[in-house]
């Protein structure tokens, strides 16, 4: 049973938890998805579950010469969404000695993601897709499960660049990119 719930979601994960991958030319930092689940079991005493999955395929042309109109190759994506249902006790020993009189929270986390499917194939592409949606669904909960992890490379990939321009103009994207810039 965890003590005080607040405390353990603001904690990073422990350093045997995370594990750098290569993500295209950009290494990243991951929870991998069995860790995500006996966390998500630790903190609800297995009471989450997934709701409203939904996935669609696309293919977007990759232009030799946007002027003639060439397409190089298509790459195929895979874009999917879920609502991730979560509920748990508040405890804190200090507000509530007595567990049974904690609050009880459900929250519902949307968690979504594209990537192209060559990454992965095309065997079990779903479920691969309902895992990428959960973790990050549940990165929202706090640190604990990973929210920490890579805010600059996420802010990038979520713009979908891999360099952030200079200057954008006063747009939240613009401030979001301006302040990691000042981070570097």
């Amino acid at each position: 049973m965890i003590k005080d719930v607040a405390t353990w979601l603001k904690k990073n994960p422990p350093k045997g938890q995370v594990f750098e991958i290569q993500n295209g030319t950009e290494k990243v930092k991951i929870i991998p998805q069995k860790i995500i689940e006996s966390l998500l079991d630790e903190l609800t005493e297995q009471n989450w579950s997934t709701e409203n999955f939904h996935s669609s395929i696309r293919e977007k042309p990759i232009y030799g010469n946007e002027a003639t109109g060439e397409v190089v190759k298509r790459v195929t994506y895979m874009d999917a969404s879920l609502e991730l249902v979560v509920t748990y006790k508040q405890y804190d020993e200090k507000k509530y000695p007595n567990h049974a009189l904690a609050p009880v929270i459900t929250r519902r986390l949307v968690g979504a993601y594209t990537f192209p499917i060559d990454l992965f194939g095309n065997d079990y592409i779903n479920n691969i897709a309902k895992s990428l949606c959960i973790t990050n669904a549940a990165s929202d909960l706090g640190a604990r499960f990973g929210k920490n992890l890579n805010p600059k490379e996420a802010s990038m990939m979520i713009l979908g660049i891999k360099n952030p321009p200079k200057k954008i103009g006063d747009s939240k994207i613009g401030d979001t990119i301006k302040k990691i810039e000042e981070k570097k």
